[in-house]
């Protein structure tokens, strides 16, 4: 006989009596202070096949569990040695949903695992927790978890969002590039062009000087010629 099947009502306290069904030997509420815990609807011990159970120090459990309910034994000791539970299956219970919850989250990856089922699962931890089973070390990575949970969405459109930026700015420097680019050249055909002026205007300059000159030694000339034009050169002479 196993040993969540020895429990009978002499084994029920006076206070959990009202919760027994007679008509129901194989469910007996051992802990009505977490009926409405996110452990169990109804937190009841069944009856189970004991070929499936091997035992981890005390405690007999699904041969599935045994193996992580000794890892955490193994790196955190026993963390059932300051419970208030006095009922050794009520422990195992425990001790088991602690382990289902662990095998959870080493096989859910972070994106599959919804914010509502991680407060979930945290609140489970915070159960076990109630009744002084050491499970700290877990509830403090969980509180990271769920924290994760509620970022991890908002990081993916923010992913997105920069990516989006990252796009825009990409062409926003190609713009400015090719506006430089454009204006270097602008600013070398403007040099060019003050580098031609600069030549037109000596140019013009000189030959402004040279016309004045030419008009001077014009004026001069036809002085000393336009005199004699048409009339003949001794004429005057007597």
């Amino acid at each position: 006989m196993s040993l969540c099947s020895e429990i009978s009502l002499h084994s029920v306290p006076l206070w959990n009596r009202g919760f027994y069904n007679g008509d129901d030997q194989d469910s007996v509420l051992l802990y009505p202070e977490l009926i409405f815990s996110p452990l169990n609807k109804s937190l009841a011990i069944k009856s189970f096949d004991s070929s499936n159970v091997v035992s981890v120090g005390e405690y007999k459990v699904k041969a599935s569990l045994a193996s992580t309910l000794q890892s955490i034994f193994d790196k955190y000791g026993d963390i059932t040695s300051d419970s208030k539970l006095q009922s050794l299956a009520t422990r195992t219970y425990h001790l088991e949903t602690l382990a289902e919850v662990v095998l959870e989250l080493q096989s859910t990856p972070l994106l599959r695992l919804s914010e509502s089922r991680a407060r979930e699962v945290l609140a489970i931890v915070k159960d076990i927790e109630i009744a002084k089973i050491r499970v700290s070390w877990l509830r403090s990575v969980l509180e990271e978890v769920v924290e994760a949970t509620r970022f991890i969405h908002r990081r993916d459109e923010v992913a997105i969002e920069k990516e989006a930026c990252d796009e825009d700015l990409l062409l926003a420097k190609q713009d400015m590039e090719l506006s430089l680019n454009k204006l270097a050249d602008k600013e070398k055909e403007l040099r060019e062009f003050r580098e031609r002026l600069m030549k037109t205007t000596g140019k013009l300059g000189s030959l402004e000087m040279k016309k004045s000159c030419l008009d001077k030694r014009l004026v001069f000339l036809r002085s000393k010629v336009e005199k004699f034009q048409g009339q003949s050169v001794f004429m005057d002479i007597l």
